[in-house]
Formats: C-alpha cells, sequence, structure tokens
C-alpha cells in the first residue's frame, strides 16, 4: 500500500471501511471496526482528510461528536485499490482449494469474533514464565 498509493495500509483500511459503511459512522465505529485505538484512528483520519479522501462533518443525532464521509476522491481511490487487493487476494490463495479457502474464511471470522470480545474485555496482563527448551553446552 505504502509503496502503491503513499500512505501505510491501515489508513486505505479505514478508508475502505468508510466507504464500505451503510451509514455514517463516526470515528470511535471506525476505530471498532479497524480494531484501532482511537489515539491512533484521530491521526488516521487526520492523514485521510489531509488528502482530501475524507472530511469530518456533524453529526445531527449528537452534537459532541462528527461522521466521517468519503469525497468523491477517495471513492475514486477506493474504486482503484479495493480492486488491487482481490487481484492480490486471488494470486495469495491460487494454491488453495475452494474447500480449504471457505475454511480459511471461517476460522478468520471466528478469529476476528473473538479478537473483537478481546479487546472490549479488561486487558490481559502480558506476563508470565517463558519456557525456553534447555540449551545443549558444548
Amino acid at each position: 500500500m505504502l509503496a502503491s498509493f503513499g500512505v501505510p495500509q491501515t489508513v486505505l483500511n479505514s478508508l475502505a471501511v468508510i466507504e464500505g459503511a451503510d451509514q455514517p459512522l463516526t470515528p470511535s465505529e471506525i476505530s471498532e471496526r479497524t480494531l484501532t485505538s482511537s489515539a491512533t484512528m484521530t491521526a488516521t483520519i487526520d492523514a485521510l482528510e489531509g488528502r482530501g479522501w475524507v472530511r469530518r462533518v456533524r453529526n445531527p443525532d449528537d452534537r459532541r461528536s462528527v461522521h466521517v464521509q468519503i469525497t468523491d476522491e477517495g471513492q475514486a481511490l477506493t474504486d482503484q485499490f479495493l480492486p488491487g487487493i482481490r487481484k492480490l487476494d486471488v494470486a495469495i490463495c491460487a494454491t488453495l482449494s475452494s474447500t480449504e479457502r471457505a475454511t480459511m474464511l471461517e476460522l478468520l471470522g471466528k478469529i476476528l469474533a473473538q479478537l473483537a470480545i478481546v479487546a472490549a474485555e479488561p486487558p490481559i496482563r502480558l506476563e508470565g514464565r517463558r519456557n525456553r527448551p534447555l540449551q545443549r553446552r558444548t
């Protein structure tokens, strides 16, 4: 993504989420759908807005928040890169049978669903005892 469009993949992923939504999204909704922190999402939306691909508009239901809308330039970009991503997907999965692809998508769906559950819960402390294999001394 960086080589093709000059922005990190996370920026284009957020743009694809905005473009594919069936309703206007708040920054926090985009953050939830992309599993991105709110601070990172603010910077991502700033980058998208700075390139003219999205705009922030007042949320009519909540005067304290905004919706993020895709611009014509952003739509043109997604119309360009989404088919390219599809080509990549096909090339990467070319050696998988249709059954294997279906299984992979099912497993990825389960992983993403569980990731959303874990992300909504209190943080898991990153601590414990590391198990290392015994090293032979020579």
